[in-house]
């Protein structure tokens, strides 16, 4: 049987490119007033920079890598902090994005699996921002980035700047 649709699957019918590059524009901007500081010591690492590179080869854009530091940086101070997963440390844990201005981590930090896996974290979290209900968390990494690849752009929309982690890095976007 063949598809009427060829090879590539047609964007999701609620792939909206307007939104999209809305929430990214909001991402930037929420992003830039709470890990400033620590975007500008990664943006001075050889070592994150190359790490970066590979990203960019994976098609991971500036707001991608932005959002994993984020997430990593809150999963890194609730631990320093000795947050759980109790109803009370989740409500703690919400109030830690506010106090990200004033943490700093070696840079060396944002490497490995560790790191990696707030890729996926983020992916998961879009995927809410895009309307779509998780009912399940057994879901495979892989299978949510080829859908955010495919149906969903995800990969593909930016807005305009020169990459914050190239040689020379450049600047935020907003």
């Amino acid at each position: 049987m063949t598809s009427i649709t060829g090879l590539k699957a047609p964007l999701h019918r609620r792939f909206d490119e307007k939104d999209s590059v809305r929430q990214i524009k909001d991402r930037y901007i929420g992003l830039k007033t709470r890990i400033a500081p620590q975007i500008a010591l990664l943006q001075k690492d050889d070592g994150f920079l190359e790490r970066c590179a590979v990203y960019y080869e994976r098609g991971y854009k500036d707001w991608h890598i932005l959002a994993a530091v984020l997430n990593y940086m809150l999963n890194r101070e609730a631990q320093r902090r000795g947050f759980g997963w109790r109803p009370e440390d989740v409500s703690r844990r919400q109030k830690l994005i506010d106090e990200l201005p004033n943490v700093l981590l070696p840079p060396a930090e944002f490497s490995g699996r560790e790191f990696e896996m707030h890729f996926s974290g983020h992916a998961m979290t879009c995927l809410q921002a895009y309307g779509f209900e998780c009912r399940n968390r057994r879901v495979n990494d892989a299978t949510i980035e080829k859908f955010l690849r495919d149906r969903m752009r995800h990969f593909d929309l930016d807005i305009p700047h020169a990459p914050m982690f190239d040689r020379p890095p450049g600047d935020w976007p907003v």
